[in-house]
């Protein structure tokens, strides 16, 4: 179920990344409020012993992810969607291997 939460977390936070797009939604307020609440979240799950540590920190890709974006909104609106794309392809992929090689690890 942990497991379940993160993967949830960590792909709704892109609807937050990608709403910088747009001047009209480009506010970093809900998606700070979310990125908190969300780590939080994560936090507690790893309190709890039902995430390990590195697991946990998998989620660390998404809150850079949307920081560095946060800081260079200007860029990220002008962006081609191809780069848009892959950043979050990349950041995805990133998440996977991690949390792969985390349950592995464990076993």
């Amino acid at each position: 179920m942990a497991l379940w939460v993160l993967n949830t977390l960590f792909f709704s936070s892109s609807i937050f990344t990608v709403k910088l797009r747009k001047p009209k939604t480009s506010s970093v307020i809900p998606g700070v409020i979310y990125h908190a609440i969300a780590t939080l979240i994560i936090f507690a799950l790893y309190w709890f012993a039902w995430l390990s540590p590195v697991t946990a920190l998998a989620f660390s890709l998404v809150v850079c992810k949307f920081a560095f974006v946060a800081l260079n909104q200007q860029w990220y609106r002008t962006a081609k969607i191809r780069v848009v794309a892959m950043l979050e392809t990349l950041t995805a992929l990133s998440f996977l291997i991690i949390v792969i090689f985390a349950i592995l690890l464990e076993g």
